[in-house]
């Protein structure tokens, strides 16, 4: 292999395509073939979050390892997010967390995306169901599991997306009221 020819590969590894996949138009989701049917629905409206076995399959949805399709996922569960009621979100706070701590690059992207996609409440909302699991599920000093969940998250996060998610775990942080320790 010539030296230009691995420049060439080097250059196309370390590119964005690697990155997080950004948040398109939603008519692009609506039409992919690989997004379920559930999140179409649920995207048009046509069942609640709080009352459909559907909308556990959208939830689950958020850990596909189609990097093409999470986003949109992400987004709906940020909507639901606004509508969910007490019972759905005990379960919100659990995908909420364990998705910042599996794919931050890709939930910072959306996250991030801009306020014509997502705004500062779903952000908030977010950061509170994370705070919310991380009390409920924490067997040890509370900083000490923000921290390793953080730790954790920062593992996974491509550079591009690492200042995002430390305001996103700020705002955890402050949720947790744990400014004043370590």
């Amino acid at each position: 292999m010539s030296l230009k020819t691995l420049l060439l590969l080097m250059a196309c590894i370390s590119s964005p395509c690697l990155y997080a996949q950004e948040l398109k138009s939603f008519d692009y989701y609506y039409a992919h073939p690989q997004v379920s049917q559930e999140a179409k629905e649920y995207y048009a409206g046509m069942f609640s979050v709080n009352n459909s076995d559907k909308a556990y399959s959208v939830m689950d949805s958020v850990f596909t390892e189609n990097d093409e399709t999470r986003p949109f996922y992400i987004y709906l569960v940020c909507r639901m997010l606004k509508e969910a009621n007490e019972n759905m979100m005990s379960e919100l706070s659990i995908i909420c967390r364990y998705l910042v701590e599996l794919h931050p690059s890709s939930l910072a992207a959306v996250l991030f995306a801009g306020e014509n996609y997502v705004d500062e409440k779903c952000r908030e909302g977010w950061a509170g169901r994370i705070s919310v699991e991380l009390r409920v599920t924490c067997e040890k000093e509370l900083m000490e599991c923000f921290k390793q969940s953080r730790t954790t998250a920062l593992q996974n996060c491509d550079s591009r997306q690492k200042p995002n998610l430390e305001v996103l775990y700020n705002m955890v942080r402050k949720d947790l009221n744990l400014f004043q320790q370590g």
